[in-house]
């Protein structure tokens, strides 16, 4: 991570303050995600250009007001109540600490992390990374988005856990994940469909007990990240596919964003939650074997900034990026192949590539 380009990023973020989470098409506003991701792989002389290019495309952000104490069970998930989230975050984050205020709500909202095909999740970690650099009214406002985004589109997976049940590596895990039946797939549209037919898998409930989260944190999270990767490799052959399996290792990366500052069993759940929602991501997509070309070779760790931000897709930037900071902790190359493999799959956003003048 580049902390000496951080003075890049609320400049880029500035733009986006009358903005809401959703795109005209009803997908999610990725923009102030792209934008950190962009800071925190050295390419922040781009992340301003990029949200000036991109931000015609997001729906306002409207006014509401917050919600009372006495409400908040009721909404946590109620997509109609996402603008009475927001204020409700903005009031929480104005002022004070903010990492009481995340742990309390990331360990609240753990169980429905997959919470809008967990975007709710990863922009929080974009936020609160930010905030770690420098704490800003603007960087406070990107974790109470994030944070409103999470809330309001709350989704738990099927779940059962199994109390004293074997657990296994992530790899060994991975090969028990029960895959969706093609005949029950719903994979045409919307991510968060695809996954509502996951009681079809039969045994995914209990998915979430096959992987033990008490031990050395980081190292599993780079595991079971490097699992996805292969997973991605091996999987991705259309650009659905490519979307969707580059949250399972956005989502992971996510959670160590978080991590140093919640509890440590706030941290472990978000672990537990996020394989879960990675499994399920699996189960609900993978086909064997994949129709797909074959994978490219690896990038060098210096090639993968600048050919992100010369493709311009937001999942190509914040694939990249997150790519690039666990093969800095694991040695993995496969971590070098999947951005090169993402870049293949996705259309180029050429215009989110020109240079600031």
């Amino acid at each position: 991570m580049s902390e000496a380009q951080y003075n890049l990023l609320d400049p880029a973020l500035d733009p986006l303050r009358t903005l809401g989470p959703h795109l005209k098409n009803g997908f999610i506003n990725h923009a102030p995600m792209a934008a950190e991701a962009l800071v925190a792989m050295g390419q922040g002389a781009l992340a301003k250009s990029w949200v000036k290019a991109n931000r015609g495309n997001i729906l306002p952000a409207n006014d509401s007001a917050p919600l009372d104490v006495s409400e908040l069970e009721g909404a946590v998930g109620d997509p109609r109540r996402q603008d009475a989230w927001r204020s409700f975050f903005h009031h929480r984050l104005v002022r004070g600490p903010w990492e009481p205020v995340l742990d309390q709500w990331a360990d609240r909202l753990a169980p429905g992390l997959f919470a809008a095909a967990a975007h709710g999740i990863i922009r929080v970690g974009h936020g609160v990374r930010a905030l770690r650099v420098e704490d800003t009214p603007l960087r406070r406002r990107e974790l109470a988005e994030g944070l409103a985004l999470w809330a309001g589109s709350y989704q738990p997976l099927v779940t059962h856990r199994v109390d004293d049940s074997p657990t296994f590596s992530p790899k060994e895990a991975l090969a028990k994940v029960p895959l969706v039946p093609l005949t029950h797939r719903r994979n045409e549209g919307a991510i968060t469909t695809a996954l509502e037919q996951l009681p079809h898998a039969q045994g995914f409930a209990e998915v979430i007990s096959l992987v033990d989260v008490s031990g050395d944190l980081p190292a599993l999270a780079n595991e079971i990240a490097s699992e996805f990767a292969q997973v991605f490799l091996d999987r991705v052959h259309t650009p659905l596919t490519a979307i969707v399996f580059t949250h399972a290792i956005t989502g992971v990366a996510a959670i160590l964003n978080i991590a140093p500052n919640v509890k440590e069993e706030t941290a472990r759940k978000l672990l537990s939650y996020g394989w879960q929602t990675a499994a399920g991501l699996h189960s609900a997509y993978s086909e064997f074997p994949a129709p797909g070309p074959g994978v490219l070779p690896p990038d060098s760790p210096n090639e993968i900034p600048v050919h992100a931000a010369q493709h311009g897709d937001d999942h190509v930037i914040k694939l990249s990026e997150a790519c690039l900071r666990f093969y800095e902790a694991t040695g993995d190359e496969r971590f070098l192949m999947v951005p090169g493999h993402a870049r293949a799959m996705l259309p180029e956003n050429p215009v989110c590539a020109l240079r600031e003048k």
